[in-house]
């Protein structure tokens, strides 16, 4: 999907990324014919591979980082799925958008959010699940340490940025606060990297 991408560091890091990353675990999450709303997509490789698998019936992601989307909106076009898949350029401070998902997914993106910040994080995503709608959030262990250390130090190359891991139980409370209910989570380790994922539906009153 990437081998044209004029950035060759994009290339590198997507094509690896499947084989540190257990993005088949998370995409089974996502019911086929879903509208899915990508939080943080980066070069939106989650969702170009969800409409790859007929996963997406309309995706919409975005990140703050411009070189990120063009990469994605390269990709999705260079794909064939430019009809399908949305990236755009928006940060956080934007707010989530509302629109007629049926999935929010959030992948590797929580950590990299300051820590005073993170449980209000999650209260934005939680807002922004219908109900019958699901919430997919797949993140980095915090434990065992040195797993977590080998992360900090993968984003402290590649992203330049210090990272703030939180445990999947601190994540999990603060979602069934919102009224969600977990329906899935598993706990994978790929080389030294630990990855967690939990699935939340938001039930009908």
């Amino acid at each position: 999907m990437y081998r044209r991408e004029p950035n060759a560091r994009v290339r590198l890091f997507q094509g690896l990324r499947p084989h540190i990353c257990p993005l088949e675990d998370v995409m089974e999450q996502v019911p086929v014919g879903s509208r899915v709303l990508d939080v943080g997509c980066g070069a939106g490789l989650f969702l170009l591979l969800l409409a790859r698998q007929g996963r997406v019936d309309k995706g919409y992601g975005f990140d703050v980082a411009a070189p990120a989307i063009q990469a994605a909106q390269r990709a999705a076009r260079d794909s064939g799925l430019a009809d399908c898949l949305d990236f755009q350029v928006r940060s956080i401070e934007d707010g989530i958008p509302s629109g007629p998902w049926n999935v929010v997914s959030v992948v590797d993106v929580i950590h990299h959010v300051p820590s005073p910040h993170q449980r209000s994080f999650v209260a934005s995503l939680c807002d922004r699940v219908p109900v019958g709608g699901r919430l997919i959030i797949k993140d980095m262990v915090s434990r065992p340490y040195w797993r977590a250390l080998a992360n900090q130090m993968h984003d402290l190359v590649l992203a330049r940025q210090w990272v703030h891991h939180v445990g999947p139980d601190q994540v999990d409370a603060w979602v069934a606060s919102h009224g969600l209910r977990r329906i899935y989570n598993s706990r994978i380790d790929r080389w030294w990297y630990g990855h967690w994922t939990m699935v939340y539906e938001r039930p009908s009153l």
